[in-house]
């Protein structure tokens, strides 16, 4: 199978899996149509063993058989060893209260994913989009990372990942200048 010279490697937050289903709830709805426009554009899914493993515990049904047909399509991912480019330790040192510091250290690892691969996060975690924007300076965030929620403007989503998925046409966590 040739894929397309669009194709990309989108990290997709627990959230999003665990949200798509096939119901008609608007959240679930936006989600699946979401992983299903990755699957028809052959957009590849990126997962660490983090990841995995919450993608284990917490993915829907649907989410479930999407992660079979992508690995029977080879798109899929695999990020081993975990990448580790210093976020976690700078993290620690963010004059920040304690219960601020858990919520960035949570999500992390998504971050860290994106920054691996092709720097995109689809997930619907906004709080702490705003707090990895707030302390670029600190994490020294190399690059933007494109941060998309899927429910905010589902068709705006739709498109963007229909038209490439680029980082530089989403709302992105900024680099650290």
């Amino acid at each position: 199978m040739r894929l397309p010279a669009t194709s990309r490697r989108l990290v997709v937050d627990t959230n999003v899996a665990f949200s798509a289903s096939e119901s008609l709830h608007p959240v679930s709805d936006a989600c699946r149509r979401v992983m299903e426009t990755m699957f028809e554009g052959q957009h590849y899914v990126v997962l660490s063993a983090t990841q995995f493993m919450e993608w284990q515990k917490h993915q829907s049904g649907y989410s479930k058989r999407w992660l079979v047909r992508m690995k029977a399509r080879k798109l899929w991912h695999i990020l081993a060893p975990e990448p580790d480019s210093g976020l976690a330790a700078r993290a620690k040192k963010i004059a920040c209260t304690e219960e601020v510091r858990q919520e960035i250290l949570k999500d992390l690892h998504l971050l860290e994913n994106a920054l691996a691969t092709d720097r995109i996060v689809l997930s619907m975690e906004t709080n702490v989009f705003r707090l990895f924007s707030e302390h670029k300076k600190v994490l020294k965030v190399p690059q933007p990372v494109a941060w998309v929620n899927p429910t905010d403007d589902t068709a705006a989503c739709l498109a963007w990942i229909e038209d490439g998925a680029e980082v530089g046409k989403a709302r992105c966590v900024p680099a650290s200048t």
